[in-house]
This record gives C-alpha cells, sequence and structure tokens, in this order.
C-alpha cells in the first residue's frame, strides 16, 4: 500500500517525490518523473569532479614528475579527521561498523598552526579546495566549524562528506554562507531498509538535510551531490527511483558500486559481480537516456558521475597520524608530517615515482565492458566477483 505524503512543510523540495509505504515509511518515487533535460542538471559536484580540469592537473604533475614543471599542482586534498560517527552503516569504508578502524585514524585533531601550514602548502600548488573525506562524521565534533571557517578563511572551499542527520537548517545555511560542497551519504531509498543498513533511526533526518541544502540553493552552485552504495538489495531501487528523483532535483547522483576490499562474507554477498556491475552501469545509461541525459561507463569505473578512479595523479590525503598517502585508501604512504614537511614529502623522489608508477586502484576496477576484459592481474580481494 503507497500513499502520498501529507503537506506538513517539512519536504518543501523533496515532497513530491516521497510516498509513505506501509510498515516500510518513506521511500523516494521514481515512477513519476519524465523527461528532466530542463531541469538544472550540474554536471559534476564542484571543486569535487573529475573533469577537463582534472585531466590537466593529471598531465601537470606527470610532466613535473620527469622534470619538466617547477613544481606539482592538485584540485584539493583529503583531510582525514579522528571523528566520532554517529551511525554504524553496514559495511562502512573506514571500518566504523566493526570497530576496526585503519591505524592511520588514531591521532589527535590538527592543531590551527598544523592546519595553516598544510592549507598554505595546497595554495601555493593551485588547489582550490580541501575535502573532508571521513573517518567518522564530522559534525559529532564540536570543531567542525572552526575548522570550516578556518579553512574558507585561509581562500580554500571545502567539500564535506556527511550522513546530514545532526544538521539543522542554520547549519545548512551556515554551510552555504560559507561556500561549501556537500556530499550527503545514503544507504537506501527506502526508510526502513535505510535505517537497518545504518544501525540507526536515520532517513528522515538525512533527507530534510537535502531538503535544506535544495532550498538553500547548493544545487544552483553545483555543491550539491548524495552517494549511495549499490548492493543486490538495492540496485532496482537505486536505478528506478533514485536517478530519476536525484535527475529531477538536479542532484549529483554519487552511485557507487559497494564491492568492499575488506570486509565479512556475508557482506560480500550483496555486492555486485563483475557482471552485475557490467548489467548495473547499462541499465543505469538506459535509465538517464530515458531522462534526457546520455554517458557512457568507461573502463574501471566504479561511480557514476565520476570516471575511473585516478585521484593519487590530482590529489592526496592526510591522517590524523599526520601520514600523507595517497587516498583515503590509504594503500601508500609517502611519509608523516612528524618526521618532514609536507614540501619535503611531496618533493620526495618517492613521491615522484609513485606518480610514473601509478596504475588503475583496485577500489575502482569494476565496470569492465565485457568479462574479458577484466585484468588478469586483479587483487585477491576481488577475485570472488570475477
Amino acid at each position: 500500500m503507497v500513499s502520498s505524503v501529507s503537506n506538513r512543510g517539512i519536504f518543501r523540495q523533496l515532497q513530491p517525490y516521497l510516498v509513505h509505504r506501509k510498515d516500510l515509511g518513506l521511500a523516494f518515487r521514481g515512477s513519476h518523473v519524465e523527461s528532466v533535460t530542463d531541469a538544472p542538471c550540474p554536471s559534476g559536484l564542484k571543486y569535487y569532479a573529475a573533469d577537463s580540469t582534472t585531466a590537466a592537473f593529471i598531465d601537470h604533475n606527470l610532466k613535473w614528475a620527469i622534470g619538466e614543471r617547477a613544481k606539482p599542482a592538485f584540485q584539493f586534498a583529503y583531510l582525514m579527521l579522528p571523528t566520532l560517527c554517529n551511525q554504524a552503516c553496514r559495511g562502512c569504508f573506514m571500518g566504523q561498523d566493526k570497530q576496526l578502524l585503519p591505524g592511520r585514524l588514531k591521532g589527535s585533531h590538527f592543531e590551527p598552526a598544523e592546519l595553516d601550514s598544510i592549507l598554505s602548502f595546497l595554495r601555493e600548488h593551485s588547489a582550490k579546495a580541501v575535502v573532508y573525506g571521513g573517518g567518522g562524521e564530522l559534525f559529532t565534533w564540536s570543531g567542525a566549524f572552526p575548522l570550516i571557517r578556518q579553512i574558507v578563511d585561509n581562500g580554500l572551499a571545502m567539500v564535506i562528506f556527511t550522513n546530514g542527520v545532526l544538521l539543522r537548517k542554520d547549519d545548512v545555511d551556515r554551510l552555504n554562507d560559507l561556500g561549501v560542497s556537500l556530499i550527503v551519504s545514503m544507504r537506501d531509498t527506502v526508510e526502513a531498509y535505510h535505517d537497518s543498513a545504518v544501525g540507526r533511526k536515520g532517513f528522515r533526518a538525512t533527507l530534510e538535510t537535502i531538503d535544506n541544502a535544495l532550498v538553500a540553493g547548493f544545487r544552483e552552485d553545483q555543491r550539491l551531490a548524495v552517494e549511495i552504495p549499490v548492493t543486490t538489495n538495492n540496485d532496482e531501487r537505486v536505478i528506478n527511483d533514485f536517478l530519476p528523483v536525484m535527475r529531477a532535483l538536479g542532484i549529483v547522483p554519487l552511485i557507487e558500486e559497494y564491492i568492499q576490499l575488506s570486509t565479512s562474507a556475508e557482506e560480500k554477498r550483496l555486492c555486485h559481480s563483475f557482471a552485475d556491475s557490467r548489467r548495473f552501469f547499462e541499465r543505469a545509461c538506459e535509465m538517464d537516456r530515458s531522462l534526457g541525459f546520455r554517458w557512457k561507463p568507461e573502463f574501471g569505473q566504479r561511480i557514476i558521475a565520476q570516471p575511473r578512479c585516478r585521484r593519487p595523479l590530482y590529489s592526496f590525503a592526510v591522517f590524523p597520524s599526520r601520514d600523507v598517502v595517497d587516498c583515503p585508501s590509504h594503500t601508500t604512504c609517502y611519509g608523516n608530517l612528524r618526521q618532514a614537511t609536507l614540501s619535503d614529502i611531496i618533493y620526495s623522489d618517492r613521491f615522484r615515482q609513485a606518480l610514473l608508477a601509478y596504475r588503475l586502484c583496485p577500489c575502482s576496477v569494476f565496470y569492465t565492458p565485457e568479462q574479458a576484459a577484466i585484468p588478469a592481474d586483479l587483487p585477491e580481494q576481488l577475485e570472488d566477483f570475477v
């Protein structure tokens, strides 16, 4: 049984795209969304999207690595923080659900002087933004807004991954005034399923943050995305409900394959195989075409709205341990800020050689146009999905 959501003034923008399902709560409804080519549809999230500018950063850095440029350049840098989380999302990328956080997340918050030094380096090397890549939920920390203010006062923008549960309208308005880009995390399009996946009753609070961001005008400046991991449990809803609603609202849909590199056997059964992933991307393309949007997945792609991941070629991440690493998946450590300056680490031979030796990250090898295109030297963690 499905009924429309009553007009209570809570969801000013989302309401037309929500229904109430008996025993399951609120749910996205994409069935009535038709062609939305006239809707404001950003090409990608501001500061974060991989686009032609990103390609220029990559080309520049590869030339720098062989001595043809004076200094490297970065699109942004990730800042990982030892923040607590108010959810326990199944299959958490940082291990919060199992309390198995990576060692690099252990450490103190950055002192203002430490952060100023990092921000100064970024400004001098072309960066436009700092990305809070997680560790937990930023807004569980009392220092969240002072941190954002310090970054903005240093001439950089900020991109924040958040589940949005702790943000009220005034908070969203403050973030808007500071020019922040938001990536709001969801786990399903149906309240009961989402709340089960995150271990909390948070679906409606997350929707309120998305709604408040829409009202505040984030989408007009390409500063609003919603991410959702795709599983065998939710893939139909992601294609038929989530994608159409995001397109209709002009929100960047960061739909990502859920395949995890370190998770339980039970969770792996929720992951798409390579064949499943191929079919999913094909169906997502078909849905988008019906809505008036055309794109093609490329080899190695894991996320709709992002091509294959090459972030280590144009960004880096700094962890609470003060390790400077290639990306939030922390596969390669370049050095530690307690032992060397950020400049020394980035200008080191180790960093140059990492650029030149870069291969597509294992966490990004999911879409292949055919089964035969799956790499022969696939990492052990992904062999289950062939």
